[in-house]
């Protein structure tokens, strides 16, 4: 007996042994696999976050401050710069990728593309984000801006920045008593600049052809299709008294005495006052014929103002000014939002956190960016430099943006092919806004973000 309990217990040691000796193995394998995971970690390639961008100078501004943000966060910041034209159809194949196959991580939203982004389902809501920071305040944006991006009782934008329009015009013409008293003799009227009126500043622009000889144009504009000249028209619409809906009743208001009016000036202009080729010019030509001195006004974007006052770009810069046009014009702006389709959400928010301290915002405003934050509007720094913010600030105030519809692309479309096909002629302006309401009134039937800003008011 004693001998077999000598050998059970020798049988038995051995075995613990063994299992003494894979319980170890099994430890060792554990931290050899979690030094492999952090490894992993440490030399994994950093995430790159990719956004498609307006080439214009806010873009540049950000970019300027990129590299303290990848100092910060190891987090790399791509920007894929292009003209306005080409964002929507490079942007929407992307957000419509499955989550995670995206080629874009944040998106810099046009405020007009909110009813599609957001009906659609593309876009991550904003809301448990912004609860964990609350360096972001909502109440720090200016509230025009920031109601034109949130319509709904879920956060999707975070504003980035304005662009209100307004009236850009040479100050030596208008302070010139030779067209003072061209215009006098020709309306038979008292000079007086601003314009009270949209019919004061069309005839203001025909007498500055007239005077000038036709050395330079009354005005600078772009009346291509489609978002070019819908834009612009926007402001000669709003400043008579006009918009594209009712956003009362909901619906369609272009055959209206304000939208035939708004197309008849516009018509006239490009008749009488503006450069050749206007019909066919986006925002760029126009700016490119204010900045060469060749034109006396353009209804345009407040952020263009930089590059006028820039003696190595302009002609005009020392005698360029902008103000606020009568009554109201167009308030246009830029948000960031984060698709649905990123593989880096968390990334994303991260950068949209870091570009929107107000030391950033800040450093955007100063090299010629256009704030959404009613805060630097104060700042004496900023507008010592760039003195035309404060006619932005009053024109942000009273400027209207085009309304929130779930189809807004096709909402401009319409507009903007029956007002084209007006001032080549092919159509009457009557039955151009006749058509614009029949389809305007189609695209709205059922609409969601129409009937909840139905309920709203």
């Amino acid at each position: 007996m004693l001998g077999m309990d000598c050998q059970f217990r020798i049988q038995q040691t051995n075995s613990e042994r063994k299992e003494t000796m894979n319980n170890k193995g099994r430890i060792l394998l554990m931290v050899l696999l979690s030094l492999v995971v952090v490894a992993s970690g440490l030399f994994a390639a950093p995430v790159t976050l990719n956004l498609l961008m307006e080439d214009v100078p806010d873009t540049v501004a950000i970019e300027e401050q990129l590299p303290q943000f990848e100092a910060q966060t190891g987090i790399k910041v791509s920007f894929e710069k292009v003209v306005y034209t080409v964002m929507h159809e490079k942007l929407v194949p992307q957000l419509m990728a499955q989550q995670g196959k995206g080629s874009y991580d944040v998106l810099e939203c046009d405020n007009y593309w909110v009813g599609e982004f957001t009906q659609s389902g593309w876009l991550r809501p904003l809301d448990d984000y912004l609860k964990k920071t609350p360096e972001i305040k909502m109440s720090d944006y200016i509230d025009s801006i920031e109601k034109m991006f949130n319509i709904s009782d879920k956060k999707y934008f975070i504003p980035l920045w304005s662009y209100p329009m307004g009236l850009v015009y040479r100050t030596d013409v208008v302070n010139d008593p030779a067209f003072k008293n061209a215009y006098e003799k020709k309306t038979g009227k008292k000079f007086a600049f601003p314009p009270a009126d949209f019919g004061i500043l069309v005839e203001m622009a025909k007498v500055a052809k007239a005077y000038s000889s036709g050395k330079i144009h009354g005005v600078a504009m772009q009346g291509a299709k489609i978002d070019p000249i819908v834009m612009e028209l926007f402001n000669y619409l709003v400043s008579v008294g006009g918009d594209i809906y009712n956003r009362k009743q909901w619906v369609a208001s272009m055959n209206s005495p304000a939208g035939i009016q708004a197309l008849t000036y516009y018509k006239d202009l490009l008749e009488h006052a503006a450069q050749p080729g206007a019909s066919g010019a986006n925002f760029d030509d126009a700016l490119n014929v204010f900045a060469q001195g060749n034109a006396a006004f353009s209804v345009t974007y407040n952020f263009l103002m930089p590059a006028l006052m820039d003696p190595k770009s302009s002609k005009v810069a020392g005698k360029v000014a902008f103000v606020a046009l009568p009554n109201s014009g167009l308030l246009g702006g830029w948000s960031w939002a984060i698709p649905k389709s990123t593989a880096h959400p968390d990334e994303a928010w991260q950068f949209i956190k870091w570009v929107e301290q107000k030391k950033i915002q800040k450093a955007r405003g100063m090299a010629g960016g256009m704030p959404a934050v009613k805060w630097v509007y104060q700042d004496q720094e900023f507008l010592k430099k760039w003195p035309f913010q404060k006619a932005a600030y009053q024109a942000i105030a009273k400027d209207k943006p085009v309304p929130i519809v779930s189809q807004s692309t096709r909402m401009i479309e319409i507009v903007g092919e029956y007002a084209s096909q007006a001032m080549t002629g092919d159509i009457t302006i009557q039955e151009a806004v006749q058509k614009m309401d029949e389809e305007l009134n189609g695209i709205i039937q059922d609409d969601p973000l129409v009937e909840m800003q139905k309920k709203a008011k």
